[in-house]
């Protein structure tokens, strides 16, 4: 029995050296992981971080980071974690029934955990639609709210069950909705849309294993989309022609980004994918209308097949309502390093794309900057901004604080104003009846 336990112990140790070679020497190629991982540097020894504990901690974990084999060690671990008790390792991930996948956000939303209350909702309706009205009126510009797909709605089915026992009745999105209905507020709600033909789509509208909608989805979408503005309009715009629809077994980029950032040895299986092949014709002498999209990362998957850029003359992207695209390409470029009010001024439409009413937050603050900027009146984020005009040591602060976030310190003073404003309105909000 003794050569047993020596082979064993020698099997043992061959394991953990081969790890330490292939650290080194890289013999054997591992296919690295899905996401952005860090690499922790090894820690440049002091006798203050020794006696602190720092050097030991950052070391452990620079050996850790460095470890060999350790895609794959993390790969079997996370399958054998998400196969025996469905614990999926993946930031804000939520696994839910028969391997659907949800983010955690957006499954708030649908429970309505996240809800900003009525007079926060009524505040933004009623500054949108002024915004509407007077860009329409004055400027020829469209104004419209498009509020994409959310998974929870269209799968409820799929909700663990722990979740739904502490859903209520009302949602941002719902609220948002009704709201809009209300006050003539422009709006496509494909949400809606999506739960209509759910149950006789031939193929995929929302994936199992996708945060956003499909690239079936997002096709149909589009064409709506289009059609809507030519009749908004009155004009001609690009026509997007099917050639076919490749099937598929396997669910292609954001049909699947959330099952391949858990980072495991399988993938969760996925019923047959529909990917559009199309192109685009134009037989109008008139220039293609200019376009501002405001939203959340639903608008990729338009823009990545060629949709914004075939439909409109420009590809305008205020992502969240901070980053600005394209530039944001080449370059850091924030909505507070450009002329905010000529950006609006130059488009023809301007939209407002987000799924469950931008998690409360609809334009994510393009209506209160806009609002500032263009309504005549006094406002009370022009009350605030008055008294930090007034305080050098508090514009002294803005100036500051506008220089870290390398912005101009005119839109820094807005967005505290706002910020202060809308915070009274929260506060008024979790006070009032929902």
């Amino acid at each position: 029995m003794t050569w047993i336990k020596n082979t064993f112990l020698l099997l043992l140790l061959g394991l953990l050296a081969f790890g330490s070679i292939q650290k080194r020497f890289n013999l054997i190629h591992s296919k690295p992981l899905d996401g952005v991982f860090p690499v922790t540097p090894e820690p440049a020894f002091s006798c203050s971080t020794w006696m602190s504990g720092a050097w030991q901690n950052q070391y452990r974990i620079s050996i850790e980071d460095s470890v060999g084999f350790k895609p794959d060690l993390v790969r079997i671990f996370n399958q054998v974690d998400y196969s025996l008790f469905s614990i999926p390792h993946a930031n804000k991930l939520i696994a839910g029934r028969n391997g659907y996948l949800f983010a955690d956000t957006y499954l708030n939303g649908y429970l309505g955990k996240d809800f900003v209350g009525k007079p926060f909702v009524n505040d933004k309706i009623k500054s949108l639609k002024f915004l509407q009205d007077y860009l329409w009126k004055e400027k020829g510009i469209l104004v419209l709210v498009v509020f994409a797909p959310a998974k929870g709605l269209y799968y409820p089915e799929y909700i663990p069950e722990r979740f739904l026992k502490n859903r209520r009745n009302l949602t941002n999105y719902g609220y948002y909705l009704q709201r809009c209905r209300e006050e003539g507020v422009n709006y496509i709600d494909f949400s809606q849309w999506f739960l209509n033909m759910k149950d006789t789509s031939r193929y995929v509208l929302y994936p199992k294993t996708g945060i956003h909608w499909s690239s079936y989805g997002a096709f149909l979408c589009a064409d709506s989309l289009r059609k809507y503005l030519e009749f908004r309009l009155n004009r001609k715009l690009p026509s997007m022609a099917l050639d076919s629809i490749e099937v598929s077994a396997d669910a292609r980029g954001e049909d699947d980004d959330m099952n391949r950032t858990m980072n495991m040895i399988w993938k969760i299986p996925h019923p047959l994918m529909a990917y559009p092949k199309f192109h685009f014709t134009y037989d109008s002498v008139l220039p293609k209308p200019a376009a501002l999209i405001l939203g959340d990362s639903f608008y990729w998957q338009w823009y990545n097949t060629g949709i914004i850029a075939n439909t409109f003359r420009n590809t305008e992207f205020w992502y969240y309502n901070t980053d600005v695209y394209p530039e944001q390409f080449s370059a850091p470029r924030n909505v507070g390093q450009i002329d905010y009010v000529a950006g609006i001024m130059r488009q023809d439409i301007i939209i407002l794309l987000q799924t469950n009413g931008g998690f409360g937050e609809l334009g994510y603050g393009w209506i209160d900057m806009a609002f500032d900027r263009l309504y005549p009146g006094r406002t009370p984020a022009h009350d605030m901004e008055a008294q930090m005009l007034a305080n050098p040591k508090w514009m002294e602060q803005l100036a500051e604080k506008a220089k870290g976030r390398n912005i101009s310190t005119d839109h820094m003073m807005r967005l505290d104003a706002i910020f202060i404003m809308n915070n009274e309105l929260r506060t008024r909000s979790k006070y009032s009846p929902k």
